[in-house]
């Protein structure tokens, strides 16, 4: 396998375009043929070619990780869908993945709990809310429901409902009472609390 041309990528100065016997073969960094001496006009064994290749992926696979980590924590299934985006094989994703983890730069239950913080802290909501969010971000079930029902065993749903109560009900008290309990409860349905504690609300605050 004659390497017959390597050239400069026009949109990405880091990168090179390698070509085999005259046909593009793939897109290196530099850094990587330095690493494997590559020179134009080398006759190279193609196991070694797909080697060399295999190993460009894995760095470049890395950094777009770590880019897409200097933002904020991600889940696992973000991470994935990630570089699914960029064209990352399956072998070169679950390597990553396991540099990651053994970094610990991945952590789905600590996502999920700075998740839930954050939604708690910022407009309060409810575990059926946080498990909806939880799911979208592609966290495994057996994870939320542990982490969730770790927050509120600390944290009181009711209260959490009430504040939200409190704050909805001075924009309906204009309403008549049975208007006051159906606005009420279709807000905090929306906002994720149980039934039960919705009711509860309902039937101790508007009377």
């Amino acid at each position: 396998m004659l390497v017959t041309k390597i050239e400069k990528q026009k949109k990405n100065r880091k990168r090179w375009n390698i070509y085999v016997n005259d046909e593009f073969f793939c897109g290196l960094f530099e850094d990587t043929i330095l690493k494997y001496g590559l020179r134009k006009d080398d006759d190279v064994p193609e196991g070694k070619l797909n080697e060399i290749k295999d190993f460009d992926e894995y760095i470049y696979a890395k950094k777009i990780s770590y880019d897409f980590l200097s933002y904020r924590i991600r889940t696992v299934s973000e991470i994935k869908k990630k570089l699914k985006s960029k064209k990352i094989s399956g072998n070169t994703i679950d390597k990553v993945l396991a540099h990651l983890n053994e970094l610990r730069l991945t952590n789905d239950e600590e996502f999920a709990k700075q998740l839930i913080r954050e939604k708690i802290s910022r407009k309060p909501v409810g575990r059926k809310l946080l498990k909806q969010k939880l799911f979208e971000k592609g966290v495994p079930k057996s994870v939320s429901e542990d982490v969730i029902e770790k927050v509120f065993n600390e944290i009181d749903e009711k209260s959490l409902a009430m504040e939200n109560f409190k704050k909805y009900f001075v924009k309906i008290k204009a309403f008549d009472k049975k208007e006051q309990k159906k606005k009420t409860f279709d807000y905090l349905v929306r906002k994720g609390f149980d039934y039960d504690v919705i009711n509860e609300i309902i039937y101790k605050n508007i009377k």
